[in-house]
């Protein structure tokens, strides 16, 4: 039924009308029959886009009725954010993580770590510079791929956040109670290690989500001074610590050999030298460290708060990834360099490799930097994700009470309860070794779609619209082929491997020859489509290599969300709202002979996209 204004309205009345109408169809010969198109509505609603004018209709104020979040926010703000994101957990925790895996090749994980980056980052730029709405790849996807695919990498942009704001979370307990301990004290254990027998409990981990939760909901503005101020002393401190570790830096420590039960069982090396674990290694270190640079991802989730997004974002991004891996780089040389790879400690590895080499005074000073520069990466880790939730819950796929904004401060209220509260649980039950095996899937699979968007924005074809994105879809198919059998080389025989590098070219060379759109904006990213392409083999091979485990945690995680999405996401988006749109029609009627031989042919109740109603039979009036 519908009200006078055309939207659907349900009642008791309708649905009790409804089945009078059947049974008297039915005793007048009327046989119900299932509509036929039910399957492409569900179909056509997992598709559907986001308009891309309306978007950035929104983004500039032009749109009424959009709750719009408070723009407050300037190029360095953005930039600060960034680094902070990003600088931390890579220097602090990650870098003795990734060196057990790589040894001291960790340095060529970083460097194809922040490669494969740069590639995804300049996607990012020219998303951020077309789309100015926060919501970061949730959003780019929903305009490029449409409304499925945009909740799937949306909700997985939510694991992304949470777990990385939890394992840093999970290092700076760490850190906290070292930095304590080299003043002189001896605080108990159980602020960071409480043993429950199938994992390690950390409360210090839980307190500070807690803080920087109860500090994001001050406001933007206010958070964003605060953490610009401690990331210019911490990144001056970062670079003071890289010149002092290289006076104590021993040559040797990047050619030594391992003691075999320091060698990881799954290393196919020969654990000496300075790559020990082979190519593999340096891929899982790149696996483990890839986790360091997700922060520059999440500044495009600032669209909304800057006063000039199409400019600002695409620098902010830029800038933030260039001085993170430049530092980590210089990090990891100097602490490989200082201490053995096989000797470093994989939770506090800059700290412990200042003490090993004597230099105690260093590392109470590393201890404290490291302290507040992980604290403002925990802070920046939970901003972006009650940002994607606001994002979402405006596009009705996410429950409304995370579209709410504090009257004062203008941010998210539920979004940032629920990201600080959950990522502390997360902080509190699971070791940052698991959470940042954890991270790396999702952060791939979103890097993975911003590069494949950008070739469907820019790339067409006259004749067959929709030829580039099936042909993005088939050279992710054939990456994913191929960086198998490199994983596997040496199981791999050579006509196989040369099979699969033809796959991969053929898509290739096909997407080279398709037309160009035209496109204005800010910034555009250069070598379209090698540059993108480039990007989805590289995050495409890294996800192909990671665990097992790994894959079974996102399946379950994808599992979930595709529940919340399926039973409330495609009944509550607002493209459905938008027009009378039904998901579920009511049942259609076949004309059959009536009782008196005559041809009885109902007219059903037409839902279209002007809200208007068709004539109908008075039997059909309950429909």
């Amino acid at each position: 039924a519908h009200s006078a204004s055309g939207k659907l309205v349900t009642t008791t009345a309708h649905r009790h009308s409804h089945r009078h109408n059947s049974a008297s169809l039915q005793a007048a010969g009327v046989s119900p029959q299932t509509h036929t198109t039910t399957m492409g509505r569900w179909f056509a609603a997992m598709g559907e886009k986001r308009s891309l004018e309306e978007l950035v209709s929104e983004g500039d104020g032009k749109e009424g009725g959009h709750v719009q979040l408070k723009k407050c926010l300037s190029r360095w703000d953005v930039v600060a954010y960034g680094v902070s994101s990003t600088v931390g957990a890579g220097i602090f925790v990650i870098t003795g993580q990734g060196a057990q895996a790589a040894g001291p090749a960790i340095v060529l994980s970083f460097i194809f770590a922040s490669v494969c980056c740069l590639c995804s980052a300049l996607c990012y730029a020219e998303f951020a510079a077309r789309v100015p709405i926060s919501g970061s790849a949730y959003t780019f996807t929903y305009v490029c791929i449409g409304e499925l695919a945009a909740w799937f990498v949306g909700w997985n942009l939510t694991l992304e956040y949470a777990i990385s704001a939890a394992a840093v979370a999970r290092g700076w307990s760490k850190n906290f109670r070292l930095f304590w301990v080299q003043v002189g004290l001896d605080p108990p254990t159980w602020l960071d290690a409480v043993d429950v027998g199938f994992t390690s409990l950390s409360p210090l981990a839980l307190l500070i989500c807690l803080l920087c939760t109860a500090a994001l909901l001050i406001g933007a503005k206010e958070s964003a001074g605060l953490n610009k101020v401690i990331t210019v002393m911490n990144v001056t401190c970062i670079i003071f610590i890289i010149i002092l570790g290289a006076v104590h830096v021993d040559r040797d420590n990047w050619t030594i050999h391992a003691p075999p039960e320091k060698i990881p069982s799954d290393c196919d090396g020969s654990g000496n030298g300075y790559v020990p674990c082979g190519f593999n290694g340096i891929l899982s270190g790149a696996i483990k460290v890839f986790f360091s640079y997700i922060g520059f991802d999440s500044v495009t989730t600032l669209a909304e708060e800057v006063t000039n997004p199409r400019v600002d974002i695409p620098f902010g991004v830029m800038v933030s990834l260039l001085i993170s891996a430049s530092l980590y780089i210089g990090a990891s040389t100097v602490i490989t360099g200082m201490v053995p790879w096989f000797a470093m400690d994989p939770d506090t590895p800059l700290a412990s490799a200042f003490k090993t080499v004597g230099a105690n005074w260093a590392a109470t000073i590393i201890a404290i930097v490291t302290i507040t520069a992980l604290s403002v990466t925990t802070l920046c880790s939970l901003f972006g994700q009650p940002r994607i939730f606001f994002r979402m819950a405006h596009d009705g796929l996410l429950f409304k009470p995370f579209g709410t904004l504090t009257e004062k401060s203008q941010v998210p209220l539920w979004g940032t309860l629920f990201s600080g509260v959950s990522a502390g649980l997360i902080a509190l039950a699971l070791d940052i070794g698991t959470l940042s095996d954890m991270i790396s899937m999702g952060t791939l699979m979103a890097f993975t779609t911003v590069c494949g968007g950008i070739l469907v924005l820019r790339l067409e074809n006259n004749r067959y619209p929709s030829l580039p994105g099936y042909l993005v879809i088939f050279f992710i198919i054939a990456s994913a082929g191929l960086g198998l059998a490199l994983r596997h080389f040496s199981d791999v025989p050579i006509w196989a491997l040369v099979l699969l590098i033809v796959v991969v070219l053929v898509p290739t060379v096909w997407l080279c020859f398709q037309g160009r759109a035209e496109a204005t904006a800010s910034y555009l990213c250069p070598l379209v489509p090698i540059l993108p392409l480039f990007g989805i083999f590289c995050n495409v091979y890294l996800i192909v290599s990671n665990t097992a485990l790994s894959y079974y945690r996102i399946i379950i995680w994808t599992a979930i969300g595709m529940l919340i999405y399926f039973f409330y996401g495609i009944r509550h988006s607002t493209l459905r709202s938008w027009n009378t749109f039904r998901l579920w029609p009511a049942p259609t009627y076949s004309p059959t002979a009536g009782h008196n031989g005559s041809t009885f042919t109902p007219t059903r109740h037409s839902p279209n996209l002007q809200g208007q109603e068709s004539e109908k039979d008075p039997l059909l009036a309950g429909y």
